[in-house]
This record gives structure tokens, C-alpha cells and sequence, in this order.
């Protein structure tokens, strides 16, 4: 008896030391808040990156491009809410619905495969509004951007099936 005893007290007792789970990795589309810094009302962005985006729009600023990240929607149907950075999957699922609605589903990524679900994506605009090829702030963009860590991946660029200039992603 004494050694049954023995048992659950050690059953209890060990069950009760055991440290408590981690928690989940982070999912696309579904980072903690504390992952997220506000650059705009309309951008969070992955917090190891702000500083060289908020840098990055200082500078352009300083020589005469407006570039934000954007604060409007050019799209038919206004979206429930702007994320023009860090982009949840509930909005991820919005604009893939959106733009398959249209037969144009390669300008929304499959949710939950998203860079902007990962916080390292920014969607800009300048003083001409939505973003083209031949914007201040491309140009601007495509001859700056490295030095801080973003580029223009070659799927959105000009001549390709989706083209996006407005799109750059960081390392």
C-alpha cells in the first residue's frame, strides 16, 4: 500500500513539474501582435524590419518622393479593412476571392503562402498615387531599395504574368 502511495504521489508530483507546452510556431497570415510593430494605420510590418523601412520612406521623402506604404484601394469593391503590409489570412482569403472573381487569381497568393502573411511585404504608393512602372517612386525604389534590405521579386516585375510595381519584399 505504502508503495502504491509512493507511486501516485511520484505520478502527481512529476505531472505537475512538467513545464507547460511551447507554443505553436507562427502561421502565415496569423503572427502574434508582438511580432508586429504600426508603421501607418495602414501597415504593420515584422518588427526586425521597421527600422530599415521607416528609414527607407525618410529618405525617399528627403529627396522628393512620397513613398507610403498604400492608403487606399484602387479595387471595385473597398475591402473590409487596408493591409498594405503584414497581411492577415482572413485578408489574404478576401483578395485571392477577389481577384479570382475577376479570372485574375495570380495577383493574390494562395492564402497562408503570402510574403505580406509573414510581415515582410509592403505595398507602396507615391505623390501620383497607386504605383506604376514609370512612378517617381519605382524608379526611386528600384535604384534604393537594396541598401535597405528590400527588393522587387521577379514575378512582379514588368512584362510578367501579374505584373506589380506597387509590391517589394524584404530579406
Amino acid at each position: 500500500m505504502r508503495t502504491l502511495l509512493l507511486v501516485i504521489g511520484l505520478a502527481v508530483f512529476g505531472v505537475s513539474c512538467v513545464p507547460p507546452a511551447p507554443p505553436p510556431p507562427p502561421q502565415n497570415g496569423r503572427l502574434p501582435d508582438s511580432a508586429l510593430t504600426d508603421v501607418s494605420p495602414e501597415c504593420r510590418i515584422a518588427t526586425e524590419i521597421v527600422g530599415p523601412l521607416s528609414q527607407m520612406l525618410v529618405d525617399a521623402r528627403a529627396q522628393g518622393v512620397a513613398l507610403a506604404p498604400e492608403r487606399t484601394s484602387n479595387s471595385i469593391v473597398a475591402p473590409p479593412r487596408l493591409e498594405s503590409c503584414y497581411r492577415s489570412f482572413e485578408m489574404q482569403q478576401w483578395w485571392r476571392d477577389y481577384y479570382c472573381y475577376f479570372g485574375q487569381c495570380g495577383f493574390a497568393a494562395v492564402p497562408g503562402t503570402s510574403i505580406h502573411g509573414w510581415g515582410r511585404a509592403v505595398d507602396f504608393e507615391d505623390q501620383l498615387g497607386e504605383m506604376k512602372f514609370d512612378s517617381p517612386g519605382y524608379a526611386w525604389l528600384t535604384a534604393n531599395a537594396s541598401r535597405y534590405g528590400f527588393f522587387h521579386p521577379s514575378w512582379a516585375n514588368e512584362g510578367q504574368a501579374n505584373p506589380e510595381p506597387w509590391h517589394w519584399e524584404s530579406h
